[in-house]
C-alpha cells in the first residue's frame, strides 16, 4: 500500500511522552479513522510513529511530510491537517 500524500509522524520519544503525544496520536488516528501505518481510504494521510524526532526542546512534535510543528496539542495537530486538506480541495 502506497503512503498517502502526506505523512504524518507522531513522535513517541521520551519528551514527546511525558508532554501527552499519546494523546495526539489517539486524536489523529480517531479524526482520521486509521490505526498507527494505515493510510486515509483517500490515499491522503497515512499515520506514523516515531520513536524521536530529535526536537526533544519543541516536545510535543508532529512532522507532516518535512514540517516539523513543535508544542502540539491534539487541537492544533487535528487543525494543522484540516489545513492541508483545505489547501487540496
Amino acid at each position: 500500500e502506497p503512503p498517502g500524500k502526506y505523512q504524518v509522524r507522531v513522535c513517541r520519544g521520551t519528551a514527546c511522552h511525558v508532554n501527552h503525544s499519546d494523546e495526539i496520536l489517539r486524536a489523529l488516528s480517531d479524526h482520521l479513522g486509521v490505526g498507527v501505518d494505515e493510510t486515509t481510504a483517500d490515499n491522503r494521510f497515512t499515520l506514523q510513529v516515531v520513536a524521536c524526532m530529535g526536537a526533544c526542546s519543541l516536545a510535543p512534535v508532529v512532522v507532516v511530510n518535512d514540517e516539523t510543528l513543535g508544542r502540539m496539542t491534539a487541537e492544533k495537530a487535528w487543525a494543522a491537517l484540516e489545513h492541508l486538506d483545505e489547501e487540496d480541495a
